[in-house]
């Protein structure tokens, strides 16, 4: 008999709550779950009667308990239907004797105030009529809850029963944080393969619970003693069966080349197929090398995971998501450019079977699969704190740091600017010339994407390079409808003050007239002789922490005589500690720039300059970096794009600022170095493969 010929299938979930100190953290959200999955028509199957077939509270009382069930077993009697009962709460026994279900509300209380449940699963499995009793209890002792063998064989029915019962941890054992309905609940929404139509109480569901809650002992006990012909008692339909045959094309492909590696004429094309291949051969000897076997295995559980992701996000994202949206999603998790600018447009599925097999899984982890879900969270607006099920999805695979970590990165937007960033780092020999040009493509704090440019030497090189990079980052803007506007360029110190790079010409045009050119010092990411990048990373710290904590409404400007050499100058900033000021020098010095440039920049990550050799009014000057400290450095960028078309001449106020160069350290480039000393981000395209035999 299927499910669909089954009679009415009927549910009681009883969540009995304590007062005071003994008191069930979680204990209503277990029974809400439990209960909702239960009666959804897809899974459980069971008719909702609403608060008739969902008791909660405290001091819920033996009475009305012992109430409920009767009127549940009343109705499943009516229908020739199954009876789900699900206890839980606390338990009391002793030494393994009759587990009791505390409905007083507190505990200790003398048995006759609380249930006897092994008595009341005897009494109810024997309710002449009644078509089978699947009892869930989750308490501490809940092993204590079986009923005694006379009750089951040779009861009011003579043992004509059909009786299931899963319990928390056996008899003399507690249970933790009912964590046995809140698997059990996670296990019939995602279903798993090989266990066919039906979960049932048996071996492999017990395998599976047992694995995802340690420390306590879940149990099961059955008999089958009905007369009626009729399928087996089950718990819930296998939601996973309902997948098979359902892979997308990607899911496909991986299953094919898997399979192909352990035999050519093997055919399996379903992930329920995989699960019983491996089961019916897990000892068997030459049935393909141990590597294709293992890299069947590692696709079945890619298999898994790809499922179990699609169904949360299918129902929590699904709903709002477009093609524009899934395509900005994309480029959000760092997908590979020609995945995502796919014509037709990439679905949903699409994209989360890319990402579960051909991401990244170093150690384990779905590094690119929680990039993709952060994304969705991102561009659907749940960017405050996560839905529920997706809290739940990212606990059970271990990503929820990933998750957390990549979404706090997205949200992260400078000013509220909901584009992307280019950040361009010169690097040097030791000597004039760039050799390299290193590209990373950003979303608030996210790396979407890396490149690395050869710079051939010269300034025309450099110059032909950075528009490569620029070129590079333009696609990945227009694929998600965001203008590139601004460009973080780091260079090297002679670099940065030979070759300024908001005076490149990239396409015909100055660098400075189409973009917001921030100016970096890249000595965070490649310090000078004599220091490490934590040295340097500690100076950034310092000049953050001292503009944080004082009033600061601009620079301290030196003086003439401070600069004459680099050893008054050595000695000026002997006397002021590492990163506790942005310096800033209203004329340049008679000699030696390079190397006091070097010396200040060392000091502090932070310094303003003079574009000009030579300065008319230097007073102009201060006057004007003092008035626009605060939107520093972006004002200096702003004031140079109109000082280029013209436009400058007649603003007094902003005039003065065009004149004026820096090299800035702010919290996100701080944050962009710190992360590239922790450890190199590779980019998505640069991935290893693990199609491996």
């Amino acid at each position: 008999m299927t499910a669909r010929t089954n009679p009415p299938r009927h549910v009681l979930v009883v969540g009995a709550q304590c007062e005071g100190g003994a008191r069930l953290e979680g204990l209503e959200d277990a029974a809400h779950g439990l209960h909702t999955v239960l009666v959804d028509p897809k899974l459980g199957g069971c008719v909702d009667r609403g608060n008739d077939s969902l008791l909660i509270g405290t001091s819920l009382g033996k009475n009305r308990v012992e109430a409920a069930v009767e009127k549940a077993a009343q109705l499943a009697r009516r229908d020739g239907g199954t009876l789900i009962l699900a206890l839980l709460g606390h338990g009391e026994g002793a030494q393994g004797a009759a587990l009791h279900f505390v409905t007083s509300g507190k505990r200790n209380d003398p048995p006759l105030m609380n249930v006897n449940v092994p008595s009341l699963l005897g009494d109810t499995l024997n309710h002449h009529g009644l078509n089978g009793l699947v009892a869930i209890v989750d308490t501490c002792l809940s092993g204590g809850a079986i009923p005694a063998t006379p009750d089951v064989t040779a009861g009011r029915q003579q043992g004509n029963v059909r009786f299931s019962l899963l319990f928390a941890a056996t008899a003399h054992e507690p249970a933790f944080g009912m964590r046995l309905s809140t698997e059990l609940t996670r296990l019939i929404e995602e279903g798993f393969p090989g266990a066919g139509d039906f979960l049932k109480g048996d071996a492999d569901l017990m395998k599976r619970l047992g694995e995802r809650i340690p420390g306590q002992q879940p149990g099961l006990s059955t008999f089958d003693g009905g007369s009626r012909v009729g399928g087996d008692l089950w718990l819930a339909r296998n939601h996973a069966a309902s997948f098979n045959g359902l892979l997308g094309p990607i899911a496909k492909m991986a299953l094919r080349a898997a399979v192909r590696r352990v035999d050519d004429n093997l055919l399996l094309s379903t992930e329920d197929e995989v699960a019983t291949w491996l089961k019916d051969n897990e000892q068997a000897a030459g049935v393909g090398s141990w590597a294709a076997v293992q890299r069947l295995r590692e696709v079945q559980a890619e298999l898994e995971v790809g499922r179990k992701s699609l169904n949360v996000v299918s129902e929590v994202f699904g709903p709002v998501l477009t093609e524009e949206s899934l395509r900005l999603v994309g480029v959000l998790a760092g997908l590979p450019l020609d995945f995502v600018r796919h014509e037709p447009p990439r679905t949903l599925r699409d994209i989360v079977e890319h990402a579960t097999h051909h991401g990244s899984t170093h150690a384990g982890q779905h590094r690119v699969l929680a990039h993709v879900v952060a994304a969705m969270a991102h561009v659907t607006g749940h960017r405050d704190q996560l839905p529920a099920d997706v809290v739940a999805w990212a606990q059970g695979l271990e990503l929820t740091a990933v998750v957390n970590s990549r979404l706090s990165e997205l949200n992260h937007q400078p000013r509220g600017d909901q584009a992307p960033r280019l950040v361009l780092v010169l690097a040097d020999d030791g000597g004039e010339s760039v050799v390299r040009v290193d590209a990373w493509l950003l979303f608030g704090r996210a790396v979407l994407d890396s490149r690395r440019f050869p710079c051939d030497p010269g300034e025309k090189g450099l110059k032909g390079t950075m528009a490569e990079a620029v070129a590079w980052a333009m696609p990945w803007a227009n694929i998600a409808e965001k203008s590139l506007a601004r460009i973080d360029v780091a260079a090297p110190t002679l670099v940065l003050l030979d070759c300024p790079p908001e005076e490149h010409v990239v396409r015909k045009q100055k660098l400075a007239v189409n973009y917001t050119v921030t100016t970096r010092w890249s000595g965070l990411l490649t310090p000078p002789t004599g220091a490490t990048v934590d040295d340097m990373l500690q100076v950034g710290e310092q000049l953050l922490a001292s503009l944080d904590k004082s009033n600061c409404c601009g620079p301290k400007w030196l003086q003439a005589e401070q600069l004459r050499t680099v050893d008054q100058l050595q000695e000026h900033l002997s006397n002021h500690g590492f990163g506790q000021q942005v310096w800033a020098l209203s004329s340049l010095p008679e000699s030696d720039w390079d190397f006091v440039a070097q010396e200040l920049l060392e000091h502090t990550p932070a310094l303003v300059w003079p574009r000009q050799k030579d300065v008319s009014d230097e007073l102009v000057i201060q006057e004007s970096v003092g008035k626009h400290w605060q939107a520093l450095p972006q004002q200096i960028a702003h004031a140079y794009r109109k000082h280029l078309s013209g436009a400058g001449q007649s603003d007094d106020d902003l005039g003065p600022l065009a004149a004026v160069r820096a090299a800035w350290h702010d919290k996100d480039w701080h944050a962009f170095c710190r992360r590239r000393a922790m450890t190199v981000v590779t980019a998505p395209d640069e991935m290893a493969s693990k199609e491996r035999a």
